[in-house]
C-alpha cells in the first residue's frame, strides 16, 4: 500500500501540492508512519487564491510550511465520520478546525470535501476543494508570530 506523498505524487489533480512538499523537502513527513489525516487542496484549490497572495504564499517557504501543518491531523487517522462526530479537531500547527455537513456537503473550515477517506499505509487523505481563508489568515498569523 503507497503512503500520503506516493498517492499525492500519482494523482495529477495534486501537482501544486506535491511540488510545495517537494519545495519545503517534508515528502518524509508525509512518508512517516503515521498515522495521520491529511487534506489535500487540488491544483484548482491552490489557483483560485487571489493574486497576489498567491505569489507571496508560494515564495514563502515559512508560510508555505505552516500551510502544509494547517492541514494535518497528527497520530490520528480519522474518517470523515469519525469527524463529523468531533465536529472540531486540532491540526499539527495546533489550531482547532471545524467539520460540518451542510447544503454543500462535507465542509472542512469551509472547504467542501470532494472526495474523503482515501485509505493510505500511514494515514487517510480527504480531497478539498479549497484552501479556506480562515485556514490562510490562521497561518499567516502564526508565521508573524514566528517570524518576529
Amino acid at each position: 500500500m503507497v503512503k500520503i506523498f506516493d498517492m499525492l505524487q500519482n494523482d495529477s489533480r495534486f501537482s501544486r501540492l506535491v511540488e510545495i512538499v517537494q519545495t519545503l523537502d517534508e515528502e518524509k513527513i508525509l512518508q512517516g508512519d503515521g498515522p495521520m489525516t491529511f487534506f489535500a487542496p487540488t491544483d484548482s484549490a491552490w489557483d483560485a487564491i487571489p493574486e497576489p497572495n498567491r505569489s507571496m504564499i508560494m515564495n514563502d517557504r515559512q508560510m508555505l510550511s505552516h500551510l502544509i501543518d494547517f492541514f494535518t491531523i497528527g497520530n490520528h487517522k480519522c474518517t470523515l465520520d469519525m469527524l463529523l462526530k468531533k465536529n472540531v479537531v486540532e491540526t499539527v500547527e495546533g489550531n482547532n478546525i471545524m467539520i460540518r455537513k451542510t447544503d454543500r456537503g462535507t465542509e472542512v473550515d469551509g472547504a467542501v470535501v470532494l472526495e474523503g477517506d482515501i485509505e493510505v499505509e500511514n494515514g487517510i487523505i480527504h480531497v478539498v476543494d479549497s484552501v479556506p481563508f480562515a485556514t490562510l489568515a490562521q497561518a499567516e498569523q502564526a508565521y508573524l508570530s514566528t517570524s518576529r
